[in-house]
């Protein structure tokens, strides 16, 4: 490998401060001398893009689902792969890219010794790129109270819910999930697609619809403590595309791998098979 360019986001939940020193210092351990670029202001995509102009042979990007989510949309399949690192609180993209590893450095040292380059699927709507899953309804909300929850504030965690209005009965999102001929229909107060599948992705898409204000508010609990897929009263759903409507016309508040996002009242979502290469290391066998 010639050249390896280093993107550090000091503003990522779990990036020390010296995250920039200390990656270059692990580079040097392991005979790589990389061009390290620490950033903490400023426009997260220009400063990808600077990257990607540099002409790596290896982009890596050290930060969250969102760092990560950006630096593979901007490079794509003919760019640098990108190496991800995890640097932030859920670090869910970066779990999926490395086979359940979460320690940078583990990650590192086995990725650059034993490596693999392969193409990533994405989804898409709305011209936005996701490699994780899409969060869609009020509930999303709870992005801010799971951090206080982990935090032990649990009630701040509460007040937090109250005023992003989680526990809103009154939205109902119909889910249209459709594989070939099939469509199936999923009515529900909030709900997500979720990239699934490496040789061959597909969506999964869930659906949370309980028949109470006090069964949405156990269902949000749940997904604070154990997340989305152990709460009770999900449905989940196989498709290859998807169409998402807000029944009242409303805008429809969302997450796409983790970042805050509103989407119209219809939307579609499609599957891009070969959005981006990434840079791992081989599975063990």
């Amino acid at each position: 490998m010639k050249k390896i360019v280093a993107l550090v986001n000091l503003k990522s939940g779990c990036v020390p401060r010296d995250g920039g020193e200390a990656l270059q210092n692990a580079l040097s351990e392991l005979g790589y001398d990389g061009d390290v670029v620490p950033f903490g202001e400023g426009d997260l995509k220009d400063t990808i893009r600077r990257a990607v102009d540099k002409g790596a042979d290896c982009l890596i990007a050290w930060g969250g689902d969102g760092s990560a989510n950006c630096a593979m949309s901007i490079s794509g399949p003919d760019g640098p792969p990108v190496l991800a690192l995890p640097g932030g609180t859920m670090n869910m993209l970066h779990q999926r890219l490395h086979h359940g590893r979460t320690d940078w450095q583990d990650i590192l040292t086995s990725a650059l010794t034993d490596p693999e380059i392969v193409p990533w699927a994405a989804g898409e709507t709305e011209g936005h790129r996701f490699y994780v899953a899409v969060m869609a309804g009020r509930v999303t909300a709870l992005s801010e109270s799971r951090e206080l929850v982990r935090k032990g504030a649990f009630l701040a965690a509460i007040g937090a819910a109250a005023k992003n209005q989680v526990f809103d009965m009154e939205t109902r999102l119909d889910f249209r999930s459709r594989v070939g001929a099939r469509s199936v229909k999923t009515l529900a107060a909030a709900g997500a697609v979720v990239l699934a599948g490496e040789r061959r992705p597909r969506f999964d898409v869930a659906g949370f619809d309980p028949g109470s204000q006090l069964q949405l508010v156990s269902v949000a609990v749940q997904s604070l403590l154990k997340g989305w897929r152990d709460a009770a009263d999900v449905t989940v759903e196989v498709a290859t595309t998807v169409t998402l409507e807000d029944v009242h016309g409303e805008p429809i508040p969302a997450t796409i791998d983790g970042e805050p996002i509103e989407l119209p009242a219809i939307c579609e979502f499609r599957l891009v098979p070969n959005s981006a290469r990434v840079h791992r290391a081989k599975p063990v066998s």
